[in-house]
């Protein structure tokens, strides 16, 4: 199959021209302090407000709802609520709200199947709740040393798969960066995603253990260099998602996390910015996106297809 995804950069640019000014920065501003463990009401008044920045061609109502507010017009699993698990960080469905997000060939992404968050440590009703969705596979991409600082909670259902995304035994630190060298070295590091042997690597088996695994299943990240948030953009454009709205659910992870630029960025802000690196990255090392599941992940041309078959409804 041939994705007619393939302009990744320079399709960027015109989608920047689209986006409002302060999307880059100003997402990361209006959610600044906003904790994962907030309750749902003040979290959806938060997400209400940051839409107004975020909404670009009626897509307001599908953001906000795969970020916790209610909107569903079916029945099925296609238009089920996603499970509020708010110990979790941005614990929430790669495909959007009901009916899922809408691709550029009349389908929509299937929800109730992929699944992100960073570390999986839920409180004890969380905890019940993942129980409940019964997973078949948990995905960390994490560092050895996060996984050893911060391990995953195990869930009975689940096959947890460890995939090092980094490749480095513990993640980079960014203590002392200003927000300008924070912002290049997280650019360099996204360019990394693309072109980086262990990288491609990871993601390649990634995508691979995806198109098999039935059921359910969930991808863990970090909270520092976001190594889910490539995983979850792949995913979108495989299933042929507009690159806008990838663009601004990938933003959507400034409101679900407490984010910051401080002397230790823990926990810095994502930016668009970080997104149009890797695909200048792969426009100039592959061409097209096609290329770069082929000959930079090793995915089959068969795999490709199952997996997209997956994604879409």
């Amino acid at each position: 199959m041939i994705l007619p995804f393939s302009a990744c950069s320079s399709s960027f640019r015109q989608v920047r021209k689209r986006l409002p000014g302060a999307v880059s920065g100003g997402v990361a501003h209006a959610a600044r302090g906003a904790s994962a463990g907030l309750a749902s009401p003040p979290r959806r008044a938060l997400l209400k407000g940051t839409m107004s920045v975020l909404a670009l061609g009626g897509c307001a109502s599908t953001l906000l709802s795969a970020c916790g507010g209610e909107y569903s017009d079916g029945t099925g699993p296609q238009f089920a609520p996603s499970p509020v698990v708010n110990s979790v960080t941005n614990f929430r469905d790669v495909g959007g709200a009901a009916p899922g997000y809408s691709t550029s060939d009349g389908a929509h992404v299937r929800r109730a199947l992929l699944y992100r968050s960073d570390a999986l440590t839920p409180n004890t009703v969380d905890a019940v709740t993942l129980e409940r969705m019964a997973f078949a596979c948990v995905y960390d991409l994490r560092t050895p040393a996060e996984n050893d600082m911060t391990p995953d909670t195990v869930l009975t259902s689940a096959n947890r798969v460890s995939l090092n995304v980094l490749g480095t035994p513990g993640p980079r630190s960014f203590a002392g960066y200003t927000a300008g060298d924070l912002d290049a070295a997280m650019q360099a590091q996204w360019r990394e995603f693309v072109t980086g042997r262990m990288q491609c690597i990871a993601y390649g088996a990634l995508l691979e253990h995806i198109a098999e695994a039935p059921g359910p299943q969930l991808i863990v990240g970090s909270s520092a260099v976001d190594v889910a948030g490539w995983a979850s953009a792949l995913l979108l454009l495989i299933a042929n998602v507009p690159l806008e709205i990838v663009v601004q659910d990938f933003l959507l992870t400034n409101a679900w996390r407490s984010t910051t630029i401080d002397a230790d960025n823990l926990t810095p802000p994502v930016q668009a910015s970080y997104l149009q690196a890797a695909c200048d990255a792969l426009q100039r090392s592959y061409g097209d996106i096609n290329r770069y599941l082929e000959s930079g992940l090793g995915l089959a041309s068969v795999t490709v297809d199952r997996l997209r078959a997956r994604l879409v409804v």
